[in-house]
């Protein structure tokens, strides 16, 4: 029986178990439309914890807005069970409640309990300081580039200029330089000074 752990001659029929199966398929659905499995791919730790903190993060919010269309009266009371009656003298559908989270709401919960692990993790795993080192060698390399185009710029317009200007515009130049490069680094970086 689908959602039970026993066939029906074995149990499955009671109404205790058929609670449980239905709310284990609804638990399934749920987390089948949280979670979205992929093919194995080649990636370094640091790179995965990341990954896996911004796609938990985008769980967290994808279950906040499911959460956020339930009624309030949703979040803690609904269906537990369900009967078709046709052969009473009343039929009709049969329903039981019972004061329990949702489950949209309890995933919330769950995925937001994950988010905080993984970002530990990653914390933990000095993710941030090897993002930092990564931005910082970015910035240095950058600021080589420019200083580089720069020095290229300087010797055609050296040459553009009378001797006098151009022996004023070499000694102001690594001023000039110095004064551009750090702001370019920083634009590259987000380090704003």
């Amino acid at each position: 029986m689908q959602g039970a752990s026993v066939c029906r001659a074995h149990g499955g029929t009671a109404p205790q178990v058929q609670r449980k199966a239905a709310a284990r398929v609804t638990e399934a659905r749920a987390r089948a439309a949280a979670t979205t499995y992929g093919l194995p791919r080649d990636v370094d730790p640091a790179t995965a914890l990341l990954e896996e903190v911004h796609r938990t993060a985008g769980h967290v919010a994808w279950l906040a807005a499911k959460v956020a269309e339930l009624q309030e009266d949703e979040l803690a009371w609904g269906l537990v069970e369900e009967h078709e009656k046709a052969a009473t003298q009343s039929p009709g559908t049969d329903t039981k409640q019972a004061a329990r989270p949702n489950v949209w709401l309890d995933l919330y919960q769950r995925e937001r309990a994950h988010l905080v692990r993984v970002s530990k993790a990653a914390l933990d795993a000095g993710v941030n300081e090897r993002l930092v080192a990564l931005a910082e060698q970015q910035g240095t390399m950058l600021g080589e580039i420019i200083r580089r185009s720069a020095d290229a710029l300087l010797a055609e317009v050296a040459n553009l200029l009378d001797d006098t200007t151009a022996d004023q515009v070499r000694r102001e130049w690594p001023d000039w330089i110095a004064r551009i490069v750090p702001a370019q680094i920083a634009a590259v970086t987000g380090d704003h000074p």
